[in-house]
């Protein structure tokens, strides 16, 4: 049975988590398999680079991209294995986020794509586009690693360069009210997923 992988992405303050978890809940309500997954993973890698995104350790560009890859790695076998028995995968987040925001951050558009060669490449990108202003005005007062107007504009140019690599890229409006957004979700998806359309 075919079934994908759907990386639902955007810049910190875009939706991701929220859009993620209502995907898949629509993807079951059709009678569909579905796992979530996210990034960072709650594993023990996972829970460094969290620590290192809310500043709480301080720790490198290259060393944070090099932990992103390893964390994106324990997923691997797990997403493989659900592919081939036929469940519909909605991650938070992927390795087109490590392309963007490592790049963005390191200029190392090479060696970021290198370290992740092995990671999973999703079937279809879902990107929720948005401005930063917005994007900023959403996310908590108190800032994480990236959370800063510069730097968002950078990651947001990168995602644009990125998503060109990649066949199956849906864009969104971000800007939309959380339902309206699902809503364009799923009916760009249905396209690809025919159930979503009956």
């Amino acid at each position: 049975m075919k079934s994908f992988y759907i990386a639902v992405e955007g810049i910190d303050g875009a939706g991701k988590t929220t859009q993620a978890k209502l995907l898949a809940r629509k993807l079951m309500k059709h009678g569909l398999r579905v796992m979530n997954v996210h990034e960072p993973t709650d594993g023990k890698i996972g829970g460094l680079i969290r620590e290192a995104l809310a500043k709480r350790v301080n720790i490198s560009e290259e060393v944070l991209a090099l932990l992103f890859a390893a964390d994106r790695l324990t997923l691997r076998e797990k997403i493989i294995s659900a592919k081939q028995s036929g469940v519909y995968i909605v991650s938070d987040r992927s390795v087109v986020s490590s392309l963007a925001y490592q790049s963005a951050a390191l200029g190392l558009r090479n060696w970021v794509y290198e370290i992740n060669r092995f990671a999973v490449k999703p079937d279809i990108i879902v990107y929720i586009d948005i401005s930063p202003e917005t994007a900023l005005k959403r996310l908590r007062k108190k800032s994480q690693r990236y959370e800063n107007m510069v730097f968002l504009r950078k990651v947001k140019n990168a995602y644009s360069r990125v998503l060109h690599d990649f066949r199956r890229v849906l864009v969104v409006d971000g800007e939309q009210p959380v339902d309206a957004v699902a809503e364009a979700m799923v009916e760009k998806l249905s396209r690809f997923i025919p159930s979503l359309s009956r």
